[in-house]
């Protein structure tokens, strides 16, 4: 137990060196789940702060002052996710965790107060972009792949088509309504174009037969989306 108040003030006076050298804004949370003044802020795994003040607003949220270090001044923004969490280094002990799942953004001003979130959503947010990023990479992908198609012979561009269609039906389990719609509106579209300008030349030499399996794939990704 005194572990948990001296320890924290020390790291405090380590990371600041003196008081003054600080910018400070408040985030309010529902529930505090045990964070207390001289807790550590974090940016991924590095310490840019400390918890300077926990207040209960009495309209059932609190509201924590937090004070980063100057030089991190531009880590926090108001497109960044902040919530309460174990301390990394000393799982006793709670503090606060911010982090950035998207580009852009505005660095938070002095003394304003930007809203937390708790864990569990922060974690959603967390996996929802990194499905947004796949489907992004996806579509990248399938762009520079179909540049290159026209280098294959019909035969292995079959193939090739075949394998794209395997990622992307692999990939629809994990992806969220909003995802799947972009796939569907307008990924999907183009390779169906694609495949289409394949089928025309394989009809001029009677094969069109080859791209019954493509056929098969993309019926199988359209009944998921």
């Amino acid at each position: 137990m005194i572990r948990k108040f001296i320890f924290p003030g020390i790291a405090a006076l380590v990371l600041f060196g003196c008081v003054g050298a600080a910018y400070n804004f408040k985030i309010r949370f529902n529930d505090i789940n045990g964070l207390s003044k001289n807790d550590q802020v974090f940016f991924g795994e590095t310490p840019i702060g400390v918890v300077t003040d926990v207040k209960y607003t009495g309209i059932g949220s609190y509201l924590v002052s937090v004070a980063v270090k100057n030089k991190f001044s531009s880590l926090p923004k108001d497109s960044s996710i902040f919530y309460i969490d174990s301390n990394p280094f000393a799982e006793s002990e709670k503090a606060i965790r911010i982090i950035q799942i998207k580009d852009g953004g505005n660095v938070i001003e002095k003394n304003a107060i930007v809203e937390g979130q708790s864990k569990y959503s922060a974690i959603y947010c967390q996996i929802a972009n990194n499905f947004r990023k796949n489907i992004h990479a996806m579509e990248s992908e399938i762009n520079e792949f179909f540049k290159g198609l026209q280098d294959f012979s019909e035969s292995e561009q079959i193939k090739q088509i075949e394998r794209q269609l395997d990622k992307i039906l692999a990939a629809t389990e994990n992806l969220s309504a909003e995802m799947k719609h972009k796939l569907e509106a307008d990924i999907l579209p183009r390779i169906k174009d694609q495949i289409e300008e394949l089928r025309r030349r394989l009809k001029q030499i009677g094969k069109e037969e080859k791209l019954k399996y493509v056929d098969q794939k993309i019926e199988t990704i359209s009944a998921k989306l």
